[in-house]
């Protein structure tokens, strides 16, 4: 199991699940963010507070002190990815499975049949 460090201390990384999923979003990280590093405040409190087992507010706190005692909020952000990555949750949520989707790429640019004039 994997394990993050957090304000001198480590934490066993839990599978993140359905129920993480609903924590993270009550958290503020939205389920089409949660890949994203706009919303990385928010994953990275999230995170802290499914790790430690702790309140949001609390988690924030943890998280100030870490960066203030010389951590870095890089390596929890890590850590949270990589617990993103290797959840089987997570993998079928997000298609993170190694199959892309095929989906169509969708031009802006509307083009006109040519005339008759233009043909020739």
């Amino acid at each position: 199991m994997a394990t993050v460090k957090i304000n001198q201390k480590n934490y066993e990384v839990p599978e993140l699940t359905f129920r993480h999923s609903k924590l993270m979003e009550q958290m503020g990280l939205p389920v089409e963010g949660m890949m994203s590093r706009n919303y990385i405040f928010s994953a990275v409190s999230a995170f802290t507070a499914i790790v430690v087992k702790c309140e949001p507010e609390q988690a924030d706190h943890l998280v100030e002190q870490h960066i203030l005692g010389g951590g870095n909020l890089e390596d929890i952000y890590s850590a949270y990815a990589a617990a993103i990555q290797e959840s089987n949750f997570f993998k079928q949520l997000l298609h993170l499975d190694g199959q892309e989707k095929k989906t169509k790429k969708k031009s802006s640019a509307k083009t006109e049949p040519k005339s008759p004039e233009e043909e020739e």
